[in-house]
């Protein structure tokens, strides 16, 4: 009898509920994931760069092959990881079954042919029951594992860590195989594929083939080329670099476009010329892309970008302009002299110049003459320097500088100085022989005279005793005289010399004979009180 509660909700539906609910662990039981224990077999990809064929290049040309496979390398060098499609991890997943399969395989017959053997040891009874349960019980795990790995087929990493070989890392590269070996040559170079190319002369320029052989295929993937002239090196590897980059990490390029203001502005990705202002679509490998922007005048603006695989980027970039200080460069004395900024040659005198108002700035004038000036000069500014400074002002009323080159005290000090001691220096070596001729020779009239006094029964009371002790103390006055000239001499000599150390050491205190002007507003700076306003700049 069903009860009325059952009656009065519906027994069907009950049923039904009841079934379903039966159900739910069958349906849970086919959608069971992979345990998180499991580690994916094949967690590495590895690739083999082989020795480009330049041999049919000229022999000017041979070095073009070295350059080309390094700078692949490095290309693939940056690349961390490799996109698995459905074929090569069915190749890979198959492998390691097929090989896990066949060690299990191996183990469970070498244990079943030791079962076989235990009749032919002779060992008692009761030690051959025991040996033969020990076997049989290992016989069972083992053909459990064989039924666990023929069920269970082994999980492949997807997204395998890309690497050279060791060979390519320390920058050695091997002989493409020959046709046929291209299976032993991976074996060999525990490498999973393996790039190869070619390098030939077309018509004055240089074709690049590149090619990639692929163990899980067991056939050339990948084939790319392209022409170009020794001075497109660089753009020939960027566009060749991205495709192949792409074709070894299994991800599309990417793309990435600039737009620089101004139309002048110098782009750089990647340390490499991009262009100018407004540079075309490249593709590149997917990554981080250091970027960089310069223009005369203007504050360099540097940057990264994140560049993701199949999509295209798109990068404005407007440089900030530099506040400027213009003033004029003029030696009134010597005309055409030479004006360098830094170490750079800008022009002759007259000459006008505009430097970054916020920035140091040195300048240097050299006359014809050979006589220089130079100055340190930030923010309308006379920073140090030796050169002069001369307020000036044009009819409209904005501030001018004329730039002389005088000479500073400073300068005639050093020179006066650099005088003195090479006159000393050139004195000093004229004293010094003479003065030792001088005293030799008065030492021996000093030492003659001496010995000749102390002979034996000479008259102290002669005259003749007497014209000699003065001649002896004569030649003495000449000798001390000639050893005291050279002693002022050398001591004049180094006094010149620490003098000159000394002076050509100091600082030049730069002349401003006019306080620094005052700062020009830039001519679009503000519109003129009786002007319209500009109309705004579309976006």
């Amino acid at each position: 009898m069903v009860p009325r509660r059952l009656r009065a909700i519906g027994f069907f539906p009950l049923v039904v509920l009841l079934m379903f609910s039966a159900a739910l662990p069958l349906f849970a039981f086919g959608s069971k994931e992979v345990p998180a224990d499991i580690t994916p077999v094949n967690g590495d990809y590895v690739l083999c760069v082989t020795d480009f064929d330049a041999s049919a290049l000229s022999q000017s040309r041979q070095l073009t092959g070295d350059t080309v496979v390094k700078k692949l390398t490095g290309v693939l060098l940056d690349l961390s990881y490799r996109m698995r499609g459905e074929q090569e991890t069915a190749y890979y997943r198959d492998s390691a079954w097929a090989k896990s399969r066949a060690d299990a395989a191996k183990a469970l017959a070498a244990k079943q042919n030791d079962r076989d053997l235990l009749i032919y040891k002779g060992d008692s009874a009761w030690r051959y029951r025991k040996n033969l349960k020990t076997v049989d019980d290992a016989i069972a795990g083992l053909t459990d594992d064989l039924a666990k790995i023929d069920a269970t087929a082994p999980v492949v990493e997807s997204k395998p860590t890309f690497t050279l070989t060791d060979g390519n890392k320390s920058d050695t590269y091997p002989a493409p195989p020959k046709s046929g070996d291209e299976n032993q040559f991976c074996t060999d170079q525990k490498a999973d594929a393996f790039l190869t190319g070619t390098l030939s002369e077309y018509h004055g320029r240089i074709y690049l083939s590149i090619k990639i052989y692929t163990l899980y295929n067991r056939s050339y993937s990948y084939q790319d080329s392209v022409l170009f002239s020794s001075e497109d090196l660089n753009a020939a590897m960027d566009e060749i670099s991205g495709r192949l980059a792409a074709a070894v990490s299994g991800t599309p390029p990417a793309a990435i476009q600039v737009h620089a203001t101004p139309s002048n502005a110098l782009v750089i990705v990647d340390s490499n010329h991009a262009g100018r202002g407004e540079m075309g679509t490249a593709t590149r490998s997917p990554g981080t892309a250091e970027i960089v922007a310069r223009a005369d005048n203007y504050v360099p603006a540097s940057f990264s970008v994140d560049l993701k695989p199949g999509e295209l980027t798109d990068v404005f970039i407007d440089l900030t302009p530099l506040s400027l200080s213009a003033f004029d460069v003029d030696v009134p004395d010597s005309p055409h002299s030479r004006v360098f900024v830094g170490g750079l040659y800008v022009g002759d005198t007259p000459l006008s110049l505009q430097l970054p108002r916020d920035s140091f700035s040195y300048i240097s004038v050299e006359t014809p003459e050979g006589k220089t000036a130079s100055v340190v000069y930030r923010d309308n500014t006379l920073v140090k320097g030796n050169a002069q400074f001369v307020r000036k002002d044009d009819t409209s009323g904005s501030a001018m500088l004329t730039t002389k080159a005088p000479v500073s005290p400073e300068e005639k000090r050093v020179d006066k100085a650099r005088h003195a001691f090479y006159t000393a220096y050139g004195v000093f070596w004229f004293i010094l022989p003479a003065s030792l001729l001088t005293a030799s020779i008065a030492g021996t009239y000093i030492t003659a005279n001496n010995n000749y006094l102390a002979s034996p029964g000479f008259d102290p009371s002669s005259s003749t005793y007497s014209n000699i002790h003065s001649t002896a103390l004569a030649s003495t006055y000449v000798q001390g005289a000639a050893y005291g000239v050279m002693g002022v001499a050398l001591g004049v000599t180094f006094f010149q010399i620490f003098r000159y150390l000394f002076v050509s050491g100091g600082d030049a205190t730069p002349i401003i004979k006019a306080p620094a002007p005052a700062p020009v507003p830039a001519p679009d700076s503000a519109p003129a009180p009786d002007s319209a306003p500009a109309p705004e700049a579309a976006p």
